[in-house]
């Protein structure tokens, strides 16, 4: 693989210190309160940078849905390789959903919303999302994990509706540590698995 020009490396760290400025504005003053030079003025770009990459705040929301699945992808296709149980890297890949959606929940909250509806920009990473979970499940059932003659796309469904309820019926996260979150969501992971399930999972410790 040929090494990324000075040139290249500087257009990604931008683009990322673009989203990173723009998910901590929207997080802090509201999706419709944030103006698009304030995103300038705290990613430290002019405004005409800022809108060669991104030309409206729509398209900001769209660059930071993206971002996160490209860092699940990353995940899926690294680290998690040499997690030999699919169920293991599903749930995995739950988590980081989840988790990371926290530390933006309410930003997160928009674009889950948004990613539901099919005449959003946005619908397009919302399907992408509950491919990346259709893999595992399908690889967790081919490896004999989860019943083969379930449905993966059932199984998938609730799975993605285990992140719903992260997102919508969880509140005052703050009060919470993510060690609280995770222990809670992997409870109710198991009971949605233990209908699939080729064997019974072992006890939690």
């Amino acid at each position: 693989m040929e090494q990324l020009s000075r040139r290249e490396l500087n257009k990604i760290h931008c683009r990322q210190r673009i989203l990173k400025a723009s998910r901590q504005l929207f997080s802090i003053k509201g999706y419709e309160e944030t103006t698009m030079e304030d995103v300038a003025a705290r990613a430290e770009v002019s405004k005409a940078t800022l809108y060669n990459y991104f030309p409206g705040k729509d398209s900001l929301l769209m660059g930071i849905a993206e971002a996160e699945l490209e860092q699940i992808c990353q995940m899926v296709e690294g680290e998690l390789t040499q997690v030999p149980s699919a169920l293991e890297r599903l749930w995995r890949v739950l988590l980081a959903f989840v988790l990371d959606s926290m530390c933006y929940i309410s930003l997160s909250r928009k674009i889950t919303y948004l990613n539901s509806c099919e005449d959003s920009d946005l619908f397009a990473t919302r399907l992408e999302m509950v491919q990346i979970l259709r893999r595992q499940v399908v690889e967790a059932q081919e490896q004999g994990e989860l019943c083969q003659d379930a449905d993966p796309d059932e199984i998938t469904e609730l799975v993605m509706g285990l992140y719903l309820i992260s997102q919508f019926q969880w509140v005052h996260q703050e009060q919470h540590t993510p060690a609280y979150w995770s222990h809670r969501l992997e409870q109710a992971f198991r009971r949605v698995m233990a209908g699939f399930l080729a064997q019974p999972l072992p006890r939690e410790n």
